[in-house]
């Protein structure tokens, strides 16, 4: 009989755990199935970054994570994250970002948990660890993106800020209803009105101006482009013109000269040729070759004297064999001079006949200055930024600038870069040089001309507009937190007036208006606190009147109760003497009535300790509650209850066949044992009760003691036996 009420407690304690354990896997079910979906959802906008320049991106995307850490432990918010950048590592090409962003989430969680705001949390990442670690992985393990460093820096720390404000923005919008699904793992936040006005202020703003900043800087971007390729248009088009020009014009020359060769007298070969070359002053050098292809007149004059020997033979060169055998005007490729020099040169020449013959009788050539490109590069721009290659047909460098660093008659070698970018750039050099943008033009003869401009002009540009929004963010943020607090003072000094007026005891002076600037809700506001007040005041004046006179009656019931020196005065039950008293009448009455009687001794477990280490005011109200409990279960009008001493009570019942009292006792150890007392404003604490029982028929014994006697042995097993049970003996 005694332990079949354990075991149907025991069975309750195990539903009620049950039921504790399904809510919460289900509330922890419904966290990860949030934290996936946000996951999803920020890797399908992830999928598709927004360009700005060259290959960087804006990624809105991020703004899941940032959701999740509003609800979720960082670990949660960390899988966010993750599930967020994996489409990333497919559109940058390198696994960076796990590492930034996941770190992001883990940070801006944790610091949610600490009662941060996710902007204020967010943007000191990025300024502490983000913008670090992200230049870092630049510096060492991207060299390509080097030269836009700053650039990248400014990007993610604005991405951040934007796609954090949207997240707070959401959360305005659909927070509600995402608390209503999922119970929020993380604290609530306390704001004051300051604090508010300064976070709803800030969001806002960073919100307006990195959005319209972000999308005027797209078409800033494509309109800074444009100027470029506009320049490179006009800039291609202007040196086409020079160029052809300028060798049509000498390619003119030499066939004149050729034609006035061929009219005069070979003796008169070096002085018609130095008039020549005095109109043509972009001729490094001039020359008549005979058809033994021995130089037999120059200009200057004086080469003729430099020459390592009398006939110097030009048979070997193109310039020779072309226009003489075949009989035509020869432009030659850039080749290194000799006799007259060593620099680079470009050769045109001509046949020279005598006397209407049909053979040449030599011919006349001039070698270009190529210097003379340099004069003509300058007239097409304001700025050296515009740079400028001339190759001949066979790709062989004419003329080069020299910022580009390269060697005339060397093969032009570059590359098209087209892999991730909106446009085409040209690489110079190796894979890791720098890159251009660029315009190529063919000229009539097969020449080519290249209009460069390096790509990091154009990103100097657009860096620059990231920094004005940086610092325009940075301005904004101050601006937001001196006119949130000036607000706040402003919106404060009204309320505090209006609180200070009606906390007055009495309004016989009548109520002060306002004298502050404020909105008109704030009037109209006072003005019913004024008449609640006033009500109020009427009522009080009548409440106290009754209060006086309730006093005064609850003052005569006092003195009343005081009288009643057989109860306890803590716990309200019977006091000992009252149990001796009321025991002798109804242990005689069930002795007539042949009854039973139960004579239950009940006792505190280790309540000595309770009060030693929690205090007696705890131990008071653990008795207090113990009293109460006991007089709700045994209300019968013959049930004795009483408290025999300390944290000792007794219970006196007639005993039915239904064993209703050894029943109630057992709920009432199982009721005591599932109790919390609360304690330290914090903590709770839990008391636990052994019962000491016996049933018999009330002529058994005539005194209580007899009858005490018998239950504390019972009560005595209990507290060997490991304390917080029920020992019942029935004797016959």
């Amino acid at each position: 009989m005694t332990t079949s009420p354990i075991k149907i407690s025991l069975k309750l304690e195990e539903e009620i755990s049950e039921v504790n354990n399904n809510e919460l896997k289900s509330e922890q079910g419904r966290s990860v199935i949030l934290a996936i979906v946000l996951g999803i959802f920020g890797a399908l906008l992830n999928s598709i970054p927004i360009d700005l320049a060259y290959n960087i991106s804006l990624v809105l995307g991020n703004l899941a994570f940032i959701i999740a850490a509003a609800y979720l432990r960082p670990a949660l918010t960390l899988l966010t994250a993750l599930l967020c950048v994996a489409p990333l590592l497919i559109v940058w090409g390198h696994p960076f970002g796990f590492v930034t962003f996941g770190l992001e989430a883990l940070f801006v969680s944790y610091f949610r948990t600490r009662g941060w705001y996710l902007p204020s949390a967010d943007f000191l990442y990025w300024l502490v660890i983000g913008m670090p670690l992200t230049a870092f992985f630049i510096w060492f393990n991207n060299t390509d993106a080097q030269e836009y460093l700053l650039f990248s820096l400014f990007k993610q720390s604005i991405n951040a800020v934007f796609y954090t404000t949207i997240a707070v923005i959401f959360i305005f919008i659909f927070g509600e209803k995402l608390t209503a699904w999922v119970s929020s793992q993380q604290p609530k936040l306390e704001k004051n009105l300051k604090q508010y006005l300064h976070y709803i202020l800030w969001v806002m703003s960073a919100f307006f101006v990195v959005g319209i900043c972000l999308f005027l800087s797209r078409g800033l971007n494509d309109i800074h482009h444009q100027q470029f390729e506009d320049k490179l248009d006009i800039s291609s088009q202007y040196l086409t013109r020079i160029v052809e020009n300028y060798i049509d014009e000498h390619t003119r020359a030499i066939a004149q000269a050729a034609n006035k060769l061929s009219a005069i007298d070979s003796n008169e070969y070096a002085s018609a040729l130095t008039k020549v070359h005095q109109l043509y002053p972009g001729y490094l050098t001039m020359l008549v070759a005979n058809k033994q292809a021995n130089i037999v007149a120059s200009s200057p004059s004086s080469l003729m004297d430099n020459l390592p020997e009398k006939n110097y033979s030009v048979a070997d060169r193109a310039y020779f064999s072309q226009a003489f055998h075949n009989e035509s005007l020869y432009i030659s490729p850039v080749f290194l001079g000799r006799g007259f020099g060593v620099d680079p040169i470009v050769a045109i020449s001509a046949p020279i006949y005598h006397n209407n013959s049909k053979t040449p009788a030599g011919i006349v050539e001039g070698s270009l200055n190529l210097n003379m490109f340099e004069q003509a590069k300058q007239v097409t721009e304001h700025s050296s930024k515009v740079a400028i290659v001339l190759t001949d047909e066979n790709g062989s460098i004419i003329y080069s600038d020299k910022s580009l660093a390269l060697t005339t008659l060397s093969k032009f070698n570059f590359v098209i870069d087209k892999a991730k970018l909106k446009h085409e750039l040209m690489v110079i050099g190796d894979a890791d040089a720098k890159k251009y943008l660029y315009r190529q033009t063919q000229l009539n003869n097969g020449w080519k001309i290249f209009v460069v401009v390096e790509h990091l002009e154009l990103l100097n540009l657009i860096e620059r507009q990231y920094m004005v929004i940086f610092m325009s963010l940075f301005i904004i943020f101050i601006f937001v937190v001196l006119l949130a607090s000036q607000f706040a003072y402003i919106l404060n000094k009204p309320l505090a007036f209006v609180l200070t007026e009606l906390a007055r005891s009495n309004n016989k002076e009548g109520y002060k208006p306002i004298p502050f600037e404020a909105p008109t809700e704030f009037f109209t506001l006072y003005s019913e606190l004024q008449k609640s007040q006033e009500r109020l005041l009427k009522h009080q004046y009548i409440l106290e009147e009754k209060v006086e006179k309730r006093t005064r009656d609850l003052n005569q019931a006092n003195e009343s109760l005081k009288e009643l020196a057989n109860k306890d005065s803590l716990t309200g039950l019977y006091n000992r003497r009252y149990l001796e008293q009321k025991f002798s009448e109804l242990q005689a009455i069930l002795s007539r009535n042949k009854g039973a009687m139960v004579v239950a001794m009940l006792d505190l477990d280790h309540f000595k300790r309770l009060n030693d280490e929690y205090g007696h005011l705890i131990g008071d109200n653990c008795l207090e509650y113990v009293g109460q409990l006991m007089q709700s279960k045994f209300d019968r009008r013959s049930d004795i209850v009483a408290r025999f001493g300390g944290e000792e009570f007794i219970v006196v019942a007639q005993h039915d066949e239904n064993h209703g009292v050894i029943q109630k006792l057992e709920e009432l150890r199982e009721e005591i044992s599932r109790h919390c007392f609360p304690y330290d404003g914090e903590h709770y604490l839990g008391i636990t009760i052994s019962i000491g029982v016996v049933t018999a028929q009330a002529n058994y014994a005539e005194k209580i003691e007899q009858w005490i006697g018998l239950a504390d042995e019972q009560l005595y097993w209990v507290k060997e036996n490991g304390r917080n049970k029920m020992s019942v003996t029935h004797l016959d």
